[in-house]
């Protein structure tokens, strides 16, 4: 409870086609798409917005400019829309827009807070927390229909939804045996089983691309570290230790290494580390506090079905290049916002 306090405190403050490896690589593990640019949430400018990079840091665009605050940013499976919690209609809701900062949608309305957005693997629902029930508990949106169904109903607080990559189960962080401790779930609400068991805290699962296993924070040796234990409750790993805060931790898409925020600078900042937690390395410091990074997911291209005979025998005389339609510009390659920082 303590450290989701923390966490609502500092929105306070900062205002103030998967594919399966197989035989010798089979320990190797299955990922999504290829890795591509970095959402995070930072100060930088005077209010709390939605910024985007280049993996290694580089080229920081500003996606989201107003007075109230955005943060929590989420990339859709595909990589074309990033879901995000913000306070512009006056309390937390989920809002989307394209990648680019363009198309910005409100997707929940409520008098109370919905924030935390995880999507599922299809891109078809969003996962958020809510306090809609009068405590935080984990709720999903259609996005079809935008109705909304309730998951938890604990008297305990409920919140950080993951939603694993094979679509049947979530991962949330509960205070329900008066700590916080990792738990899941199937994804219409049944099955709920804890994941830890400390008398620590334990907090923000993150599933890694081949769903075997959940990186998190925890402070269960004094200070918050990033730790990794197996889906299925077997096993557990301390990948960092830091005499500073680390925590939020996210996978890059090819499952190689992990995204986390870390006060190892100073401010709060986003570093990068090999998915065994060796190789830490500053990414984005320096730049207000800078938090919540989440990386984007470029699908791997379809595999192109090999040509019958009888398709390269004879070409039609017909076919020529302006048969085929000209791409448009991507989202990802021509943002509209203005670049700004280093």
């Amino acid at each position: 409870m303590n450290r989701l306090l923390g966490a609502l405190a500092g929105v306070a403050l900062l205002a103030s086609a998967c594919s399966q490896r197989s035989g010798s690589d089979s320990h190797l593990l299955s990922y999504a798409g290829q890795n591509g640019r970095i959402a995070f949430t930072s100060t930088t400018g005077g209010s709390v917005d939605i910024w985007v990079a280049n993996a290694d840091g580089s080229h920081r665009i500003r996606l989201t400019s107003n007075a109230a605050s955005d943060l929590h940013p989420r990339w859709s499976p595909d990589g074309s829309v990033i879901a995000f919690t913000s306070y512009r209609s006056g309390n937390g809701d989920i809002y989307t827009m394209r990648s680019n900062g363009s198309a910005v949608q409100r997707i929940t309305s409520s008098a109370a807070f919905d924030g935390y957005p995880s999507w599922s693997p299809d891109g078809a629902r969003i996962a958020f927390t809510s306090t809609r029930s009068g405590n935080l508990d984990i709720w999903v949106v259609t996005l079809s229909s935008s109705r909304v169904v309730r998951l938890t109903s604990d008297w305990a607080d409920d919140f950080a939804p993951a939603w694993s990559p094979s679509g049947d189960r979530i991962a949330f962080t509960s205070n329900r045996n008066s700590n916080s401790d990792l738990y899941t779930m199937r994804s219409d609400g049944s099955d709920q089983r804890a994941l830890t068991d400390d008398s620590h805290a334990d907090a923000y699962p993150a599933w890694s691309p081949d769903g075997t296993r959940i990186a998190f924070e925890s402070n269960r040796k004094g200070n918050y570290d990033l730790w990794v234990k197996n889906s299925d409750g077997t096993g557990i790993h301390r990948l960092t230790q830091s005499s500073r805060f680390d925590g939020y931790p996210n996978w890059s898409p090819d499952g190689t290494r992990l995204l986390f925020t870390s006060s190892r600078s100073g401010n709060q900042g986003i570093w990068v580390a090999n998915a065994d937690g060796s190789g830490a390395a500053s990414l984005i410091t320096n730049f207000g506090v800078t938090t919540w990074p989440d990386w984007q997911t470029i699908p791997l291209p379809s595999p192109t079905p090999s040509p019958s005979p009888s398709d390269t025998a004879s070409p039609s005389p017909s076919s020529s290049p302006s048969d085929s339609p000209s791409p448009s510009p991507s989202d990802t390659t021509s943002p509209t916002a203005s670049p700004t920082g280093p």
